[in-house]
């Protein structure tokens, strides 16, 4: 899954402009959006978070995807296979796919993704992904011949496992397994990320660091009258409200809509046709240290989640959401939570507290994303805390250095954090956040516990689904009651979009895609 920060608005898109990048005369026929944030990278072997994932996947493109009902489907493949022992999946990929170089894509470029994601020096967070081909493991310990990758010829290529994965072909489908040139990456070396080179729907024409993002539309691309949209232009530099004032002169054509304004347009009418909303695979939480004192007993952690009022946050945001009460989402398919949730209790916290020796308390540091909202939010949180002896100052930093600054294993000692789902299974969740394999990547907890590996391990090769799930139930119950997170919400999702947007959707599973929207004439 990627990392999602903690904003009280909950969009799939958070959106802001800087006055000096305003889209010109040439950008009249381009989708026009913003953001607080710089895009952390748009190297799909790097990229690990939803703005990221936003725009690689408007640059590359997978062997499968996902249809708007969240079912598998072919992208780069025109057909797979898979063997009778579920251990091999062979695909045949179509032959009018070119990356925006002008080169035809081969199965050469994702064989080479996927090895550029295990080699060691690539510092991809998808690594594990990959581990279970046959000869992953030669990517730790030498040179990287993975066996269990072949291109018997140009356009097929096949994946052995050593063992069954039941989420093999969703993996497939992340941006990490994107086809990539080879010659391309050795061009630009690290520089690959703001040079990216695919075969999507769009290409970067421009990235003016800290103003805005230019795409345009990829003549090359496969799918025929795709993209609908001469560009886009994504500026990058203000918060919600100013965006929402850009959003309401007609200079943006998609935004979410600020804490303060909701309420108001919520019951106009005029703007009830331009509304977009979607109940998001995403939990919203706060992530502690299990190795940093004292957030290394359990204690402290299950009073934190007494402490907080879930609630009163929801009223933040007002009402855009709701009340997490364990790890997963629970319109996750498939799957049926085993948690009922932390009752706000401060009562109940002060009482774990002293028993674990903090009768008064201690002081602490929380760290957040550098937002409007999400300072709201950690304040609610603070006050919370304060009423229990906590004291817990506040910490803000810019976007891609609070994802840098979690996975360090003694620098944070607690923070805002979100996680929305690479793929509608459990295991994206449980697995992807808890197992200790995961520590130093996406385990930002440090959270360990070696009867919760042991099953995430089980589950990962299970072939059973309805034993598999209950693997599943049984690593939440252990980890819930370990409560390295304090279990806060579940965001609904709201955009809107200007008169001139047509077909722009909100998907629960992915970002919201821009190769099917067109504009209609002003």
């Amino acid at each position: 899954m990627r990392w999602w920060a903690l904003i009280g608005a909950a969009a799939l898109l958070a959106f802001g402009c800087h006055d000096q990048t305003q889209p010109g005369p040439e950008d009249s026929g381009y989708l026009r959006i913003a953001d607080k944030d710089e895009v952390p990278t748009l190297d799909p072997a790097r990229g690990y978070d939803t703005a990221s994932w936003q725009f690689e996947d408007m640059l590359f493109n997978t062997l499968v995807d996902y249809d708007d009902e969240g079912r598998l489907v072919p992208e780069l493949a025109t057909t797979f296979a898979v063997s009778e022992d579920k251990t091999s999946y062979t695909f045949q990929l179509r032959r009018d796919a070119r990356f925006s170089n002008g080169r035809g894509v081969e199965a050469r470029d994702v064989q080479f993704a996927i090895k550029r994601v295990l080699t060691p020096a690539t510092k991809s967070p998808a690594s594990e992904f990959f581990r279970g081909l046959v000869g992953a493991e030669s990517c730790t310990t030498g040179e990287c011949r993975i066996d269990g990758i072949q291109t018997p010829d140009r356009f097929t290529i096949r994946f052995v496992l050593r063992q069954i994965d039941p989420l093999f072909l969703h993996k497939l489908a992340m941006p990490f397994a994107a086809a990539v040139p080879e010659e391309e990456v050795a061009r630009w070396g690290e520089d690959f990320a703001r040079h990216p080179v695919g075969s999507g729907a769009f290409v970067l024409r421009e990235w003016q660091a800290g103003q805005r993002l230019v795409f345009v539309r990829n003549q090359q691309y496969f799918a025929a009258g795709t993209p609908r949209v001469a560009g886009i232009v994504r500026l990058v530099g203000v918060n919600d409200d100013l965006a929402w004032l850009k959003y309401e002169s007609g200079q943006l054509d998609i935004t979410n809509i600020p804490p303060p304004e909701f309420p108001r347009v919520i019951r106009e009418a005029s703007y009830q046709p331009l509304l977009r909303k979607v109940t998001t695979l995403r939990t919203q939480y706060l992530g502690m240290n299990c190795r940093i004192a004292p957030f290394d007993d359990k204690r402290v952690r299950q009073a934190l989640n007494y402490a907080v009022n879930k609630e009163k946050m929801l009223r933040l945001i007002n009402g855009r959401g709701i009340v997490a009460k364990g790890f997963v989402p629970p319109n996750m398919p498939g799957y049926e939570s085993p948690v009922g949730g932390y009752p706000f209790e401060p009562a109940k916290a002060r009482d774990l507290l002293a028993a674990a020796g903090h009768p008064n308390g201690f002081n602490t540091v929380l760290w957040i994303r550098n937002d409007d909202t999400a300072l709201r939010l950690a304040e609610s949180i603070q006050q919370d805390l304060a009423d229990v002896g906590i004291d817990a100052r506040i910490k803000p930093i810019a976007w891609a250095s609070f994802l840098e600054a979690v996975k360090a294993t003694d620098l944070v000692p607690m923070f805002l954090l979100g996680w929305e789902a690479d793929f509608p299974d459990a295991a994206n969740f449980l697995e992807v956040l808890l197992h200790s394999k995961f520590i130093g990547t996406n385990n930002n907890t440090n959270y360990s516990n070696p009867h919760v590996d042991e099953l995430l391990d089980a589950a990962a090769s299970s072939p059973d689904p309805d034993a598999r799930a209950k693997l599943l139930q049984n690593v939440e119950a252990l980890a819930f009651d370990d409560a390295p997170w304090v279990f806060l919400y579940h965001p609904v999702a709201y955009e809107i979009v200007s008169q001139r947007v047509r077909d722009f959707a909100l998907n629960p599973l992915r970002p919201a895609r821009f190769d099917r929207v067109w504009l209609a004439d002003d």
